[in-house]
């Protein structure tokens, strides 16, 4: 079927406009246009399909950074005694890891510590092997003794300035104390906010006996003791070994402070 488009009717001007440059075959303007949609659709279906493949190729961060909090919170529960809590740091969405045909793997880089912030390999040993090392913050909880209220240094601890808290314990690297009667009767060595931890480093005993202290030497056990005085030789806090003279026959042994003017002495 032919469609023919009419020239322009100007006046004596019908002639200059041959009649079939204006005919055009419809089939082939239709079969044109579905040619046109048809390239349209397929290279629609065409970004699709390579979008999905490109995303079925790209291995799941969130799945890589689940392996390495399963693998540190297992890790840590074999040797902790208190709640844990496992926390992945944020990976970069910039990253285009292959999928991996094979389960993913977790390890520990050689001197990984199980607490505190750590780093857990992740690795795939499929057709396209990669390895990625994942930031983790490891947290174990326990009770520990903390400041009751602010305390200044110097201050002696006693019973209404210290109590028990949960903290996290793989915050304290240097140690903590769990009961209070470990720490009554010490001084601060530096200012304490209150809730604060007390550590090993920011005590220190009270020296209950000075150098050139007249002393009690206590030596026996039991029902049998001698006591003779002495002349302490050094400056000790309880619990501490001290030199001693025995002022009465001048002989130098060595004792434990066991509490304000009395040292405890091997015979």
């Amino acid at each position: 079927m032919t469609q023919c488009r009419h020239p322009p009717v100007f006046p004596g001007f019908r002639d200059l406009f041959p009649r079939h440059e204006y005919c055009r075959n419809t089939e082939q303007l239709e079969q044109e246009s579905h040619k046109a949609m048809f390239n349209k659709s397929a290279i629609a279906v065409l970004l699709m399909m390579a979008a999905s493949t490109s995303q079925a190729a790209t291995q799941s961060l969130d799945a890589v950074a689940r392996m390495a909090e399963g693998f540190a919170a297992g890790r840590a529960q074999a040797s902790a005694s208190g709640p844990v809590e496992v926390k992945a740091g944020r990976l970069d969405n910039r990253l285009r890891l292959a999928a991996c045909d094979r389960p993913l793997e977790a390890f520990s880089p050689p001197g990984s510590r199980p607490f505190g912030r750590i780093t857990v390999g992740v690795r795939c040993s499929g057709s396209k092997p990669w390895t990625l090392f994942v930031p983790v913050r490891v947290d174990v909880f326990g009770q520990v003794v903390v400041a009751a209220e602010p305390l200044a240094r110097g201050e002696r601890l006693d019973q209404n300035k210290v109590k028990v808290a949960r903290y996290s314990l793989s915050r304290l690297p240097q140690g903590y104390f769990h009961d209070p009667s470990q720490v009554i009767g010490m001084i601060l060595k530096r200012n304490l906010a209150a809730g604060q931890p007390l550590v090993p480093n920011m005590l220190k005993a009270e020296r209950l006996i000075a150098r050139g202290q007249r002393v009690t030497m206590v030596a026996g056990s039991g029902g049998l003791q001698v006591r003779m005085p002495g002349e302490a030789l050094a400056a000790g806090a309880r619990g501490e070994r001290i030199r001693v003279r025995n002022l009465s026959s001048h002989r130098i042994v060595e004792g434990w402070v066991v509490k304000a003017g009395l040292v405890r002495v091997d015979r």
